[in-house]
């Protein structure tokens, strides 16, 4: 019986494989883009963790700060200084008062304001404390009867910071106001004040300091995440940067993208305490993806491009008075550099897979055949009898 021979043909063999592998690409890019889409939301979650750790240490640093001007307003000669009826002055008198504070004309008046023994009292905060850059002391009338230096005005009765300070009630709280530049300068300040009552709960004057916001970034300049993650301090109602490490941001433009990262909060009012952020599904969301953003110029011409973007954030809601949002951004390409790795290492495979089966099947198409004729013609020279000669044409 003769010998059965199996030949495995190598173009069957060769055409299975391609037609499979398209499955396998496509089966293992869908692997890749949920590895992809859980490394985002792995990274965004550990951004608002980020955001929020670093809005706890906001407020204690602002509750610090507090702390001193209260300890101020609790100073027994400030009590007792504030405790004295305020020297009554006509309408003319305040407005001639006020044009000699201004203009530094008057000696005796700033001696009476800043040399006096209350304002040798606080003087030593600003000091012990570089970030006060002035300290104030105002009676119930709101009329300056100490400072640490001559800045602002003789009366403040109708500054919003002390109109809501004497019309508190309860507890006395803090008021913290938004950040500014003032004229002529290029440092950042904001105001922090704090009720002065006497034993028997009645208000009887205020204390007031301006506090370098320049201080607030020794808080956020900590948080690094990668080469490129970095925290904000932004205004939460038009994203207005108030402190970061891009210094030609404060105070002078919004945040890349704000109006799309609005969408994370909006319907939600800033400043209570309690308040939850949604996202679109219903479900608390502390972060957002932001796609690429064209910076513009004063000129309105795009300067330069801020690339994609994962932004982790969180409201201060345990400071009196301010909107202010924590965000911590880190570059999508940055934070989904292993994914992308793979992905890129993916595609080489694949196309030098396809190059390879590509060229063995060339290779054995054009290889089979010729041994195939060779057999044949082997097999038949031995069926030819010895001596046999082929008969002549």
């Amino acid at each position: 019986m003769a010998e059965q021979r199996h030949q495995l043909d190598a173009r069957v063999f060769t055409a299975f494989f391609i037609a499979a592998m398209p499955f396998v690409a496509v089966g293992s890019f869908i692997v890749v883009n949920q590895a992809r889409n859980l490394l985002r939301e792995s990274v965004g979650t550990s951004l608002e963790q980020r955001a929020v750790q670093t809005k706890l240490a906001l407020e204690q640093y602002v509750a610090d700060q507090v702390v001193h001007l209260r300890l101020v307003s609790m100073d027994p000669e400030i009590q007792r200084a504030l405790s004295r009826p305020a020297p009554a002055a006509s309408e003319p008198e305040r407005r001639r008062l006020e044009q000699e504070w201004a203009g530094g004309k008057d000696a005796r008046l700033t001696a009476s304001v800043v040399d006096n023994p209350l304002a040798a009292r606080i003087r030593p905060l600003t000091v012990v404390r570089p970030a006060f850059r002035q300290v104030q002391v105002a009676d119930a009338a709101g009329r300056l009867v100490a400072a640490s230096s001559r800045v602002g005005r003789l009366w403040s009765t109708e500054a919003p910071w002390f109109k809501a300070l004497a019309a508190q009630e309860g507890a006395p709280e803090a008021r913290v106001g938004e950040l500014f530049r003032p004229a002529g300068s290029s440092t950042v300040l904001f105001e922090l004040a704090y009720p002065v009552r006497d034993g028997a709960g009645v208000f009887i004057g205020a204390v007031r300091a301006l506090l370098d916001a320049s201080d607030l970034y020794t808080v956020l300049a900590p948080v690094r995440i990668g080469r490129t993650g970095h925290a904000s301090l932004l205004r939460a109602t038009d994203g207005l940067v108030l402190a970061s490490d891009e210094s030609e941001r404060i105070l002078a433009m919004p945040l890349p993208g704000f109006d799309l990262l609005r969408s994370a909060f909006e319907g939600f009012p800033l400043g209570d305490s309690g308040r939850q952020l949604f996202g679109a599904a219903g479900q608390r969301r502390g972060y957002w993806s932001l796609p690429e953003v064209r910076v513009s110029g004063a000129d309105g011409k795009p300067t330069t491009i801020e690339p994609p973007r994962l932004v982790g954030f969180s409201p201060v809601d345990q400071v009196p008075g301010v909107q202010w949002l924590v965000t911590v951004e880190q570059d999508l390409d940055e934070a989904l550099a292993p994914v992308n790795g793979v992905t890129r290492y993916l595609w080489v495979h694949f196309v030098g897979v396809f190059a390879t089966v590509i060229l063995l099947a060339l290779y054995f198409s054009f290889k089979l055949e010729r041994p195939v004729m060779e057999e044949d013609l082997h097999l038949h020279e031995e069926h030819v009898p010895s001596g046999v000669k082929p008969a002549a044409s």
